[in-house]
């Protein structure tokens, strides 16, 4: 009955009611999957990962992980994909289904075998690399808070030698060298090449700008770049934009500067003590200018403005300086459209005070502006462009030197700074002064009031490129033509006074007499100003690559024209043009073969000798391809042998190349009368000699390496073996006397070998939530001079020819002069007055006596022949902790002057361990010395080992994951500290171990601590 009801009641609807109400239904139905949330979390080896950009594939509809690694996605279709994407991790894609959460963990790029690596023109499968090349990652650097990329570069890398021989804001950059140094006449540095673009300098590159640096180091790596190859190249990629929301960082550093080591001085009483000594032991006691009474004021300090115990470093050294830097970047982007942009400042403040009678900024400072903006355009399947725009503006300040070409940290080593020679201030407040004219004056008055001298550096840097895409023509075919466009701004501002008014303060009447009555009164300061000439590089390159495989036949093909000139104001031009040929190709991706070749030249040299020709061949195995391997060994995941051969130059030959040395020279000489009048005009005289077959610096280089990954890729080791023959080295004849009354020509005659190892070890591993890395390298180069032209001496050890590069030569020490052995005719010696506590020479020849004949090699170059680093790291729950310990052996530093010698007034405490009767068992250092020089000569006794370890960078770290940060749109927080060059382990106390011989001048290195935090949006 009721079934019957029910069906009376259907018929009566009409039928496209019906319809209607099904359209309805499914039109919810339809709205209720479009509106549908989808969410899930996103990991990597060690846990939840944030800042990953999650887009639905061909829309914008997407998310960004949070702090926790959740991610939230509204509106998202019932079919489709996820694509995970995040800078330094392999993309992944998960196809939408039924689900509503989606978990997916991410891999690392550097831990895929497909990675691959930057090499010249262009970038090669890691696995397929026959070349020696080693790189560091942007993230590892900035884990430094060093000011100077070059800084951050040591210890990082096998195979590059750094040393930092300054602290200066804003010149505080390393010398760099790839597998130590192959010439005594030219230049040493790499070839820098930053994003496909050759560059002048890197060091005030942003660090958070930087992707990766790339070492090559082989013929195989380096022979493309031809007549520029020879010293090795560093290529830096800087970031780019990947596909995926915007993603937004910004980074804050701020810290302080603290000076590394110091020269440790004795205060008056005690250096006046030593100076007494001195004059004693050179038979002039009665000379010594204080008296017992002035002795016993030195060492009470009742009379300051009279007996004055100045510490120059303390008045006017801060204990710190502050050093901040910010940085704020962008990346993102779609299919069409992917973008990086970076602005960054940095300011480095300097150790020396400000004092408020000042009214200028005298100081030592550096600030540095940086800007960068990559953009990637795929206009369509075939076209790519990109446009790269950078610029770095710098302003360095630092005080005005009393003398042209020294530095105030010259002047705090001279005599002018000795701490009893006169208070900073007399007693009416004026600026006291020494006695004698010749003397230093008063250097807190010289901060005070001689001004400052400031410059400003703008580089500008603009390059684009377009690649299409050949398919239509031959299948893998591609065309690239790229253009680059960089100028350089350099101004000077000087503000200044020539000097100012001083007095020495006279006690027995209280009289003040002017240091220099030139300046009477504090006259008003000089504007100086002036501009160097604006230089400006043009880079142009067209190629064409051929990728394709055959099977299991893989086949790459690079044919590139280069052309670059540098133009310095109205100089002369200096070109560069040349054709790059490279072949690689492998089977199975088992068996690896690459031909290079480069074919360029420079307009420096004549047209006989414009071009020259660089060819390099290099060959690899891939051994975990083999069956045998494969099968028997499955603990070895990669093992690859190779080895590499060719030839490459170097045109950094220690000449100015706008001065065309191949071109005789004439030069102004004398001067003659001509005429009615009689005139006066300049006459002219045969300059040096030109040598129309002057040619670049050559060098053939072999390289042996094997590289290996284990266990799961969580043990990797990479060893190299090298020999690089370095001949043509430009030289000038010194086996031609004066008497040919001419400059001799330059010549290439030159000859040196430089053979060593490498080797590298990783580890990285994960136990429970603790992930670890640990890292090894050492570097050893081992350099000969084979052939130099030079005069035959008496004996074969006085020859430069056979021993290192810049091989210091001098008399060796052999300990100091006692009574009995000077009593004892039949010793040698050298001439002069000797007294018990000289220093004792080696007699080299046995003659008898110490002269020139006796000075051979001692101790080594300044340049180590052994680098080598040791970094290690974990991460747990959110904090991280990283640290690098970096160093070298076998180089030595010659200290001289102001720094080590007695006779200048000032004593350090280790001039306390002097020989004297009665320490002459224990002595360190000679007997003291006012005015004889005897022991101020270059001898082995003034080296020191240069042979160091540094804790380099510390680092520790806490990325934040509270629900706090989540309401503020902020996805990640990092809060951290890091400081560099915290202890040093080393024999020479005196200076830092990386500065260079002599004087110690130099601003001193710095120490580094600084806090940070790093916020992702």
């Amino acid at each position: 009955m009721e079934l019957a009801k029910m069906n009376d009641f259907l018929d009566r609807i009409p039928m496209k009611k019906i319809y209607l109400l099904m359209v309805c239904l499914l039109a919810v139905i339809q709205v209720m999957a479009q509106n549908r949330t989808v969410s899930g979390t996103v990991y990597d080896k060690i846990g939840p990962l944030p800042g990953v950009s999650v887009i639905i594939a061909g829309t914008t509809n997407g998310a960004a992980t949070d702090a926790d690694g959740k991610f939230s996605i509204k509106n998202a279709p019932a079919t489709g994909k996820l694509i995970f994407t995040l800078i330094g991790f392999n993309t992944r894609e998960l196809v939408l289904d039924k689900k509503i959460v989606y978990n997916v963990t991410l891999e690392e790029e550097a831990q895929d075998l497909g990675e691959v690596v930057v090499v010249a023109f262009g970038v090669q499968k890691k696995p397929t690399v026959t070349g020696a090349i080693a790189s560091v990652s942007g993230k590892e650097l900035r884990q430094s808070p060093a000011a100077n990329l070059t800084n951050a570069l040591a210890g990082r890398l096998p195979g590059l030698f750094s040393q930092q021989n300054s602290g200066q804001p804003g010149k505080d950059a390393a010398n760099l060298q790839i597998r130590g140094v192959s010439s005594f006449r030219g230049g040493t540095s790499p070839l820098f090449i930053v994003d496909g673009i050759q560059q002048e300098s890197i060091g005030q590159i942003d660090m958070n700008e930087v992707e990766n640096i790339s070492i090559l180091k082989d013929a195989s790596a380096t022979a493309v770049y031809g007549v520029k190859g020879a010293n090795g190249v560093i290529i830096i990629t800087t970031r780019r934009g990947k596909t995926g929301e915007p993603q937004v960082s910004f980074s804050a550093q701020s810290g302080v500067n603290m000076v590394n080591r110091m020269p440790k001085f004795l205060d008056s009483y005690n250096a006046l003590t030593l100076l007494k000594e001195s004059y004693v032991n050179d038979k002039i006691g009665a000379n010594f200018p204080y008296s017992e009474t002035d002795m016993e004021h030195f060492r009470s300090g009742d009379m300051p403005e009279v007996y004055p115990n100045v510490d120059w470093y303390k008045e006017l050294m801060n204990k710190a300086s502050v050093q901040t830097q910010y940085n704020a970047n962008i990346s993102g982007g779609t299919e069409s459209v992917k973008y990086f942009v970076s602005a960054g400042y940095l300011d480095q403040g300097g150790i020396f005070k400000n004092f408020k009678e000042s009214e200028t900024d005298n100081g030592y400072y550096f600030k540095r502006y940086n800007f960068r903006s990559n953009v990637d355009i795929n206009v369509n399947k075939n076209l790519d462009l990109t446009l790269d725009l950078s610029s770095q503006l710098q302003n360095v300040n630092q005080p005005h030197p009393r003398e042209a070409g020294r530095s105030v940290f010259n002047q705090l080593m001279r005599l002018g700074a000795a701490p009893y020679s006169f208070p900073i201030y007399n007693p009416d407040g004026s600026y006291g002064a020494p006695v004698e004219t010749n003397m230093h004056p008063n250097m807190v008055a010289q901060l005070t009031l001689a001004g400052y001298d400031r410059s400003y550096q703008t580089d500008l840097s603009t390059t684009v490129s377009a690649t299409h895409k050949l398919d239509f023509l031959l299948k893998g075919l591609s065309a690239k033509a790229q253009m680059a466009f960089s100028n350089n701004q350099y101004s000077l501002k000087n503000l200044y006074r020539d000097d100012y008014p001083t007095y020495r303060y006279n006690a027995t009447n209280a009289s003040y007499l002017l240091w220099n009555p030139a300046a009477p009164v504090l006259r008003p300061y000089i504007l100086s100003t002036g501009n160097q000439a604006p230089k400006t590089i043009t880079d142009i390159q067209t190629s064409l690559n051929y990728t394709n495989t055959f099977g299991k036949h893989n086949l790459s093909v690079l044919a590139l024209y280069n052309q670059n000139t540098k133009l310095v104001g109205s100089n002369r031009p200096i070109s560069y043009l040349g054709y790059v040929g490279r072949m690689t190709y492998n089977y199975n991706h088992r068996y690896l073969l690459e031909l290079n070749a480069g074919y360029n030249g420079s307009n420096s040299f004549n047209n006989q000798n414009h071009f020259g020709f660089f060819p390099a061949v290099s060959a690899g195995w891939v051994l975990s391809e083999e069956p045998f391997i494969k099968n028997h060994a499955k603990f070895i995941d990669f093992m690859k042998i190779r080895g590499s051969y060719g030839l490459v130059g170097n045109d950094d030959i220690g000449i100015a190349l706008d001065t065309y040395a191949y071109l005789s020279t004439y030069v102004n000489s004398g001067s003659y009368s001509f005429g009615e009048s009689n005139a006066t005009y300049t006459g002219l005289a045969e300059g040096k000699i030109g040598n129309p077959n002057l040619n670049w610096e050559k060098e053939r280089k072999s390289n042996i390496g094997f590289e290996t990954q284990l266990f799961k890729s969580k043990l990797n080791i990479t060893a190299d073996y090298f020999d690089n023959y370095r001949y043509d080295i430009i030289t000038t004849r010194a086996t031609v006397g004066q008497i040919v009354g001419v400059t001799l020509p330059e010549m290439n005659m030159g000859k040196v070998s430089n053979k060593g190892f490498e080797l590298e070890i990783g580890h990285n591993n994960n136990i429970g939530k603790v992930g670890y890395f640990l890292k090894a390298n050492v570097a050893y180069a081992k350099n000969k001079v084979l052939e130099r032209d030079e005069p035959q001496k008496a004996y074969d050890y006085l020859m430069a020819t056979g021993q290192s590069v810049n091989q210091p030569f001098g008399w060796t020490a052999i300990g100091f002069w006692t009574a009995e052995e000077l009593a004892n005719a039949n010793n040698a010696r050298q001439t002069g007055v000797l007294s018990p506590g000289d220093i004792r020479y080696k007699d080299l020849n046995n003659d008898g006596v110490i002269n020139d004949n006796d000075k051979g090699p001692i101790g080594n170059p300044i340049i180590p022949n052994t680098t080598f680093g040791f970094s290690a790291g974990a991460n747990y729950n959110g904090f991280d902790f990283s640290f690098l310990l970096q160093g070298s052996r076998n180089s030595s530093l010659t200290l001289n002057s102001e720094l080590v010698y007695d006779n200048l007034g000032k004593f350090q405490e280790f001039h306390l361990g002097r020989w004297t009767p009665e320490t002459a068992a224990t002595a360190t250092y000679p007997t003291l010395h006012f005015s004889n020089g005897v022991n101020r000569v270059a001898s082995s006794f003034w080296q020191y080992s240069g042979d160091y370890l540094r804790l380099k960078n510390v680092e520790i770290g806490y990325t934040l994951t509270p629900a706090v940060i989540k309401r503020v749109g902020i996805q990640s927080l990092r809060l951290y500290t890091n400081a560099s060059n915290i202890f040093t382990w080393d024999k020479v106390k005196i200076v830092d171990p990386e500065s260079p011989s002599g004087r110690g001048e130099n601003y001193p290195q710095q120490r580094v601590f600084s806090f940070g935090l790093n916020a992702n949006f």
